[in-house]
């Protein structure tokens, strides 16, 4: 027998209706690795997800504001903004002489939660104007 899929949902004019699971998931995951940090993980599961979070979270989630309708295109950029921001964080700490790893990994959980929550606003704001519309 067939597996059927389940009907995705749709707005009144045809649209999607927002995904609040990756901006969520990149809360989660800032947090997961402050906390890794903070509490003195163990050292290989700590450097493994900060180095995962740094080069792929910061940007993928500012890239994600853009709604670029290609995902290979959101990862590629993604990750070239994260490594980007990663540098320009080391560099201004330099720069002003306050070089320290925590404060540049606070620095792009920042930046990271800061876009996920614009997202999330921006989400409810649409998702407002879709049952508004449905009415």
């Amino acid at each position: 027998m067939p597996k059927h899929r389940a009907a995705t949902p749709r707005w009144p004019d045809g649209s999607r209706p927002p995904n609040v699971w990756p901006p969520l998931l990149t809360l989660l995951a800032g947090a997961g690795v402050l906390a890794l940090v903070l509490l003195s993980g163990p050292a290989t599961v700590r450097a493994v997800a900060v180095l995962a979070y740094l080069t792929i979270v910061p940007g993928l989630a500012c890239v994600r504001l853009i709604r670029l309708p290609d995902r290979l295109t959101q990862v590629v950029l993604g990750v070239a903004l994260s490594l980007a921001l990663g540098t320009l964080v080391a560099q201004a700490m330099v720069q002003l002489r306050r070089w320290s790893p925590l404060l540049g990994l606070c620095a792009l959980v920042t930046v990271g939660s800061v876009a996920a929550l614009t997202e999330l606003v921006r989400n409810r704001r649409t998702t407002r104007r879709g049952s508004v519309n449905s009415s």
